[in-house]
């Protein structure tokens, strides 16, 4: 079965934010780890997971850079993959990632009189799960 030159493009965008999404997870998730665990034999572990999450969003995001300078050489192609829906729902995950942010900003809020939390964790949780509501969001928008 042959696919066309905008099925092949769509595959590889569809491809690039999942692995960016499970580069990312893996690669800022390990950061909130270790400022809250502090064992002797685990940041060991959690550093070889970071590198390979590091490359693994590297990787994709060289892919990106690439479909998009081959999109740019081709105007048609950039309108045919990057339409109305595209746009919608890459709209729709940012707003669901704003929602987060301010959910999870909400909470530290609220929860600010009863206990003391870092302030470096409180803006690495809200930074990661906001991104991640925003890469989760997209690539579950973009299924088709």
């Amino acid at each position: 079965m042959e696919t066309s030159i905008i099925e092949k493009l769509d595959a590889a965008r569809t491809s690039f934010w999942v692995w960016a999404t499970i580069g990312w997870a893996f690669y800022f998730g390990t950061y909130i780890v270790t400022d809250l665990i502090h064992f002797s034999e685990i940041p060991d572990v959690l550093r070889w997971i970071r590198i390979l999450a590091w490359l693994t969003f590297i990787i994709s995001t060289i892919r990106l850079v690439k479909l998009k300078r081959e999109l740019n050489r081709d105007n048609k192609m950039k309108d045919a993959l990057e339409g109305e829906l595209y746009q919608y729902n890459r709209r729709k995950s940012f707003q669901i990632g704003y929602l987060v942010v301010i959910g999870i900003t909400m909470i530290f809020y609220l929860l600010s009189p009863y206990i003391v939390i870092p302030t470096l964790i409180v803006t690495d949780i809200t930074l990661y799960f906001g991104v991640l509501a925003f890469l989760v969001s997209q690539v579950i928008f973009n299924r088709d």
